[in-house]
């Protein structure tokens, strides 16, 4: 969960920022990062952290308590840094930035399963900040939004946080919503022959044909503007059909193969 290496720059970073601001050394030692992280998995699902210390029976905690003093977790937290603060850069994720990066080497020791799966995931969040977004219909509205690729299993291989223009996924002339899949494929070092599921956020006719050329499996949604030349049956026509028919193209031979699926449910 926290690789060897972000421990470090954890302790590292944090000891510079306190002295930086408060002009005295944190000390903070290995043994101590990881009890400090060990108390915050408990304490992300605790309604009021201050009743972990205290000595009433209904709502002390005796294993985080024994483990680490209120006082000293206080000052940590106060002073917990993974970056210095004097390199600003332009990535709006820039303090958090090493955590996302040793978090994604480290998901690649993990092989790739066959099935794949790229979509939105959402970091609650109702403070302030330009990254934070609202989207309609999840059941984390506010937050800071993170594009996942993660296998049938529910492996995370690799993860991106969104920052508009300063989203760090490599162009790949496709569009915003391709170059997603794309990017967090060659970031995760994605070999040959996975399948990818996904909604019609990143369907298009252009990707599923660079998909096909990279030998990689696709499979979802598209919408119907995005058809464009593909000979279906006109909309109105269609929908005047009897519900369950379908239609189906195809494009290609065995090796690039492409597929078009038009149903009609009755909605």
């Amino acid at each position: 969960m926290y690789p060897p290496t972000l421990r470090e720059i954890t302790i590292e970073m944090s000891n510079l920022y306190s002295t930086q601001t408060k002009d005295q050394q944190l000390y903070l030692s290995m043994e101590e990062v990881l009890t400090f992280y060990g108390i915050l998995t408990p304490l992300g699902t605790a309604l009021f952290q201050e009743d972990t210390w205290p000595l009433d029976s209904d709502v002390h905690n005796e294993s985080i308590s024994d483990a680490m003093q209120r006082n000293r977790f206080d000052e940590i937290m106060a002073s917990l840094h993974v970056v210095d603060n004097t390199k600003i850069t332009d990535d709006p994720f820039f303090k958090v930035r090493p955590i996302f990066s040793e978090l994604n080497q480290s998901y690649k020791v993990m092989p790739f399963q066959e099935w794949l799966s790229v979509d939105e995931s959402m970091i609650r969040y109702y403070g302030r900040h330009g990254c934070k977004q609202f989207i309609r219909g999840k059941p984390i509205r506010f937050g800071y939004k993170l594009w996942s690729l993660a296998s049938s299993s529910g492996y995370m291989h690799h993860m991106e946080p969104y920052g508009g223009s300063h989203t760090l996924l490599p162009e790949t002339g496709l569009g915003q919503e391709p170059s997603v899949v794309l990017g967090l494929a060659e970031q995760a070092q994605m070999p040959q022959g996975c399948k990818f599921i996904h909604d019609n956020l990143f369907t298009s006719l252009g990707f599923l044909d660079e998909m096909t050329k990279r030998r990689c499996g696709s499979s979802g949604t598209m919408r119907q503007n995005r058809l464009f030349d593909v000979p279906f049956k006109p909309q109105k026509e269609f929908m005047k059909l009897s519900r369950g028919t379908s239609e189906v193209k195809t494009q290609g031979d065995k090796l690039l193969h492409i597929e078009c699926f038009k149903m009609y449910h009755g909605q």
